[in-house]
């Protein structure tokens, strides 16, 4: 089977969609609150570290927290719509496009992404456009030697 530059895209789009599909459930049921940053924290890892912006929004007169994006600091204040799940209000997102897209699909739908280019790269016959030189001397029948000097 040929893989048409249509097929190529179709797979591709499908790939990089990955991270939305694991936020579908929120996307399509979840309601929406405000929520504001209440602070800056971080985690140690040996000796790298990274911060975080707390957020906090509040579901039925509860109050909970969500982690904003790694190593992004937004001023103390800020607002942001979340979209959280009504049957388990720990489970939400910031509802923005860095909210909904990157979370711990992503990094997968960047490795199958690269992947899926180089095979794709490899296994595409080459056109006649693309010959190789030796292609085009079989069929010209010649064959040059170059003296260098």
């Amino acid at each position: 089977m040929k893989i048409t530059g249509f097929r190529f895209l179709i797979i591709t789009a499908l790939i990089l969609l990955i991270p939305i599909y694991s936020n579908w459930r929120l996307l399509l049921n979840g309601n929406k609150t405000e929520g504001v940053v209440i602070k800056t924290s971080k985690d140690n890892m040996g000796q790298l570290y990274s911060f975080y912006s707390i957020i906090q929004y509040e579901v039925n007169a509860k109050t909970y927290h969500i982690k904003g994006l790694e190593n992004v600091e937004y001023p103390l204040g800020k607002k942001f719509i979340i979209l959280f799940d009504p049957d388990n209000p720990h489970k939400a997102i910031l509802y923005n496009f860095k909210g909904i897209y990157f979370n711990r699909s992503t990094p997968v739908a960047i490795v199958l992404f690269v992947l899926w280019v180089a095979f794709y790269l490899s296994f595409s016959p080459k056109s006649d456009k693309r010959k190789s030189e030796r292609e085009w001397f079989k069929c010209n029948g010649k064959f040059s030697h170059h003296k260098l000097n």
